[in-house]
């Protein structure tokens, strides 16, 4: 890890130190202004834009530090609508959120009606930037009169309201700013590298509580069978890591991104897993913290594109790309 990478990593860790342990819509709000007072929501973005200056990476540290953390904030999907509307123009202080569709939307007459299901965090956002195939990126105002948010959900507790446009006007980006399929690709990989970090952060709490727990006249770590199931999610993390540094060396190829995402949302699965069994009873106690990271990895594995339909996507590429130009993908110089 970079000495900046450092850094931002213990920025988020103080950060979020002095709020309290809680999924309360209050304590999230305010620990997402202090985060927006330190502009960690536009790291990636240049400064003539509005933005925060850095890298692509770095804003990923961020994403996996909060993740490690076991905390829910509107990063990924506010960095990104913001990176989509810096193309165009300079960014205000308006709140924005993102929506990737999967189909067309008719936009021919200025305006869009549609009902968008799972918005993230529409009810704490002022405008939507909405992401379909073949058109530019559209602008929505989400106070405009005809604007419904109706609250809903994940798995996590993170807001994902249902949005009812009714002839709402929209704007469309300026031409040369990211397509849908670059967003879904940034969005992937922003993905990846926060399941990768509760993947970190659920083993971390594993692995102290089985050296802490004390059976049988030792610690659980001292048992065999405990010690190997800590060994494999050790593993999982590895390949996590491994996958993620691929998508990030040089410019990212599909075959890196969807190759991190399946592999990142692999580990979730089986991090989450072991981590439970491994901890019994007391992991799905409302007091201990552990459903914080296994609940986030559950819900955020299945961002953007199913585990499932990841994988199948990847297998196709394979396919078409044949075995040796897979291995060389796999296995750069």
């Amino acid at each position: 890890m970079s000495q900046l990478a450092t850094e931002l990593s213990d920025l988020v860790d103080d950060l979020v130190r002095g709020h309290a342990a809680t999924d309360a819509a209050d304590e999230r709000r305010a620990l997402w202004e202090q985060a927006r007072e330190l502009g960690l929501h536009r790291v990636g973005i240049a400064e003539e834009r509005g933005g925060s200056g850095g890298a692509f990476e770095d804003l990923l540290t961020i994403v996996g530090a909060l993740g490690r953390n076991g905390v829910s904030l509107p990063v990924i999907e506010t960095s990104t609508a913001d990176w989509v509307i810096a193309h165009g123009a300079g960014l205000t202080d308006r709140v924005a959120t993102l929506f990737l569709a999967d189909h067309p939307l008719d936009t021919t007459a200025g305006t869009l009606t549609s009902k968008l299901r799972g918005v993230p965090w529409a009810r704490d956002s002022e405008v939507l930037v909405v992401c379909a195939p073949g058109t530019a990126p559209l602008l929505v105002d989400l106070g405009h009169p005809s604007v419904e948010v109706r609250p809903g959900e994940n798995l996590a507790g993170e807001p994902r309201d249902v949005v009812v446009l009714d002839d709402v006007p929209v704007t469309a980006r300026a031409d040369g700013g990211p397509d849908a399929e670059q967003v879904r690709t940034r969005l992937a990989l922003l993905w990846s590298g926060a399941v990768a970090g509760a993947a970190h952060g659920a083993f971390r709490l594993t692995k102290t509580y089985v050296a802490e727990r004390r059976q049988f006249g030792g610690p659980l770590l001292k048992i065999p069978a405990v010690a190997g199931n800590l060994a494999l999610m050790r593993v999982e993390l590895l390949q996590a890591d491994a996958a993620l540094s691929l998508a990030l060396d040089g410019r990212p190829s599909p075959f890196a991104v969807e190759s991190a995402r399946l592999v990142t949302a692999t580990a979730a699965t089986t991090v989450a897993r072991i981590a439970h069994q491994l901890h019994g009873a007391m992991g799905i106690t409302q007091e201990y913290p552990l459903h914080r990271f296994t609940r986030r990895l559950w819900a955020w594995r299945d961002a953007v594109t199913s585990e499932r339909e990841c994988a199948e996507s990847l297998g196709h590429r394979a396919a078409a790309l044949g075995e040796e130009e897979t291995w060389d993908l796999l296995t750069p110089a």
